[in-house]
Parts: C-alpha cells; sequence; structure tokens
C-alpha cells in the first residue's frame, strides 16, 4: 500500500517529504502524534484523555467552513453559502391556530365602534328580550329576532319571522325578486314588478281617465312608518336611479343618502332586476330571505342595530 500525506484540499496524495500538494501547491503538514493522557499525581477522579487535532485536521473537520473541492481536478464545487442553512424548517401552523371565534360589531354614529359581541356557542339569538344578545330599548327588534349559526367555521344569519326583518349590504350588483325590501339612506323601498293593467274599458264600454301611461318595466314603492305607502316611482325604460338628487327618484331631506346612491336596472328580457350601489357613503342593504351566509366585514341591520362581521 502508497503511504504519503494526502491534502486536505483537492484529496491529491503526496510522498511524505513533500512540502506542498503536487496538484495544487497548498501547504501540507503531517499529522501531529496524540499526546498520551496525563494523570494528575494524586487526583481522585480519572479525566478522559483528548487528542489535539492539528491545523490541517481542524480545517479540513471544522463545521462551516471545509471548502469544496473536486479531488480530480482541484476545482471548487458550487454548494450553499458561508452559513446557509441545509434546509428549511417547516411550521406546524395547521397544529398551532387557534379556532375562529366570529364577533359582531355594534356600529354606532360617524362609524364609531360600540359594543363587541363573541358569538362563542354554535347558535345565537338576538332579539328585544329573549336571546343571547339583546336590545331591550330597540322598538323595531322583534322579541326574538334573528338567529346566527356557526357551522364547520362559516356564519350564518337566518330572519325568525320578525316583523322588520334583517337587511344585508350589498357588494355587488345583487338580482331581486318583486316585492323584496331596500334600505337606501332612512328609506325603506320595495320592488314592484306587477304588470300594468290592460286599460281596457268597463263593463259599460267608458275608458277611466288618467295620467299617461310610463314605459318603465318596474316600479319602486316608499314604505312609510306605522305602514302605508308613500311616494311610487316608475323606472325609465329599464333603468331606475335613487339619491338624493339628479335621479329618478330623490330624497333631499334624507341625510343619510348620497347623491347618486343606488341603481336598479331590468334586463333586456325584463327577467331580472339587478341592485347596483353607486359608490355611496353609507352602503345599500336587501333584507334577507332564509338563511344567508356571512363573511369578514360584512355589515347588516337588525332592527335600527347597524352591525359588522368580524370572522378572520
Amino acid at each position: 500500500m502508497d503511504l504519503g500525506l494526502q491534502c486536505h484540499v483537492c484529496g491529491q496524495l503526496n510522498s511524505m517529504s513533500a512540502p506542498s500538494c503536487s496538484r495544487c501547491g497548498t501547504v501540507l503538514q503531517p499529522l501531529a502524534a496524540p499526546q498520551p493522557a496525563v494523570t494528575p499525581t494524586g487526583a481522585s477522579q480519572t479525566v478522559m484523555a483528548s487528542s489535539s487535532p492539528s491545523v490541517n485536521t481542524a480545517v479540513r473537520d471544522a463545521p462551516g467552513v471545509q471548502p469544496r473541492f473536486d479531488p480530480a481536478t482541484g476545482q471548487p464545487l458550487a454548494g450553499p453559502e458561508h452559513g446557509e442553512p441545509q434546509a428549511k424548517t417547516m411550521f406546524f401552523g395547521a397544529l398551532q391556530q387557534q379556532a375562529v371565534i366570529p364577533r359582531l360589531v355594534v356600529i354606532k354614529g360617524e362609524g364609531g365602534d360600540g359594543n363587541t359581541y363573541h358569538l362563542q356557542g354554535t347558535t345565537t339569538i338576538i332579539g328585544r328580550a329573549e336571546g343571547e344578545i339583546t336590545f331591550v330599548e330597540d322598538p323595531f327588534l322583534s322579541p326574538a329576532h334573528a338567529r346566527f349559526t356557526s357551522q364547520n367555521g362559516r356564519l350564518f344569519v337566518q330572519d325568525m319571522g320578525s316583523e322588520n326583518g334583517v337587511f344585508l349590504r350589498i357588494k355587488k350588483p345583487t338580482p331581486l325578486r318583486n316585492g323584496t325590501y331596500m334600505l337606501v339612506g332612512e328609506q325603506l323601498l320595495r320592488l314592484d314588478r306587477a304588470p300594468f293593467s290592460d286599460g281596457a274599458p268597463s263593463t259599460a264600454g267608458t275608458y277611466f281617465y288618467g295620467s299617461p301611461r310610463p314605459n318603465g318595466s318596474f316600479r319602486v314603492v316608499q314604505c312609510l312608518a306605522g305602514g302605508g305607502e308613500g311616494r311610487v316611482a316608475s323606472s325609465d325604460g329599464n333603468s331606475l336611479a335613487m339619491g338624493r338628487e339628479g335621479n329618478t327618484l330623490n330624497f333631499p331631506d334624507d341625510r343619510f343618502i348620497s347623491g347618486h346612491h343606488a341603481r336598479l336596472d331590468a334586463s333586456s328580457d325584463g327577467e331580472d332586476v339587478l341592485l347596483t350601489d353607486t359608490g355611496s357613503r353609507n352602503g345599500t342593504f336587501v333584507r334577507i330571505e332564509g338563511a344567508q351566509e356571512l363573511f369578514h366585514g360584512d355589515y347588516l341591520f337588525v332592527g335600527q342595530q347597524l352591525l359588522r362581521v368580524e370572522i378572520a
């Protein structure tokens, strides 16, 4: 077997007397002989002997310092930079995440936040006299008004047959059915898509005298406090704009309505009527039917209470 000094850089085997590597020129140093363990006289405890590595061995074995070379060519190899971890540490995120508890935040005047209610259980009822959350001074709330249900991290709301319903703020153009109620500012409005009468004469052959018929395909009816109907506006063709001024239907005394608040548009075939909020400050709300899923940032009216949903 050949004896010699192996270069710690490129791996070349050199003669025992060679001062430097014949391939890469690295200075060669022979390994120092291990020193025997020294036991102090009279010592009552045995000390483990440790070998002192030579400079050559220390450079070779030091973690993160040894350069990587191809033994055949002596050229450096590509690899991770000094101090760079060899692998990324994975995070047990799914195991450490806590269950999200939905919250309802009461919105006060000028956008200020009031009380926050944490929906701890599976079902939470809001009302004037019954349920986990009550607003005893709100005369527009029914005793048991709305039910909130949490299912697999999702939140739903359902009207419990209340007098005044639950209204959800729309975030995109929303199709409406005939008879759907809307909140625009302080105005409670109802969509009326019932067709006009055919204008036929009475059995005696007499025609009813009245104003000329509009060419609109639907109407909007104002619903007054305490019951009864107020103003009725017919669409201008297939559209009807609502706001404080410059619209088909204007409410100049409503301080919660924007100048151009919302718009209704009928499709060309007359099958659908879409409600669109046109950038109003306070939003446009629609009375929900059945169970409605809620998302983070949704706003809804329950009685006179404006609530914001927080799920994140």
